[in-house]
């Protein structure tokens, strides 16, 4: 019963596995969100030993050219303020802040100095 209320809302996720010397390095999913068109990063991480080398890079031009395939009008992340060098990639990789939610993982998130933010990447359609 459930599957049939939500099965319309359902996003499809696409995940690829990036691999270094044949071991697995790196992870990224995304999802087209259809009711705005856009392409959502669920997540990315490369593997603390192999970071720096180029593979989250690699990974970031891969969702974007899925992004123009499938003809979305941006992509979006969502990320934490407390995690500076994410922020840093997505910036070196054309992002922008779009938005943040003050509350998003308790009501003292400000204090906590890790609050909620999107990010965005506006492509060409």
């Amino acid at each position: 019963m459930e599957g049939e209320i939500f099965e319309d809302h359902r996003e499809d996720i696409e995940c690829y596995i990036a691999e270094f010397n044949g071991e697995e390095a790196g992870i990224v999913s995304f999802s087209h969100e259809k009711w705005h068109n856009v392409l959502r990063i669920n997540d990315i991480h490369i593997d603390q030993s192999r970071q720096h080398k180029g593979i989250g890079s690699k990974l970031m031009a891969l969702v974007k050219k899925r992004a123009a395939e499938i003809g979305v009008r941006a992509i979006v992340l969502e990320t934490q303020t407390s995690n500076f060098p994410a922020i840093q990639f997505y910036r070196k990789h054309g992002f922008h802040l779009i938005g943040c939610d003050l509350i998003s993982y308790s009501n003292k998130d400000i204090e906590k100095r890790e609050v909620r933010v999107e990010m965005g990447l506006v492509l060409e359609t």
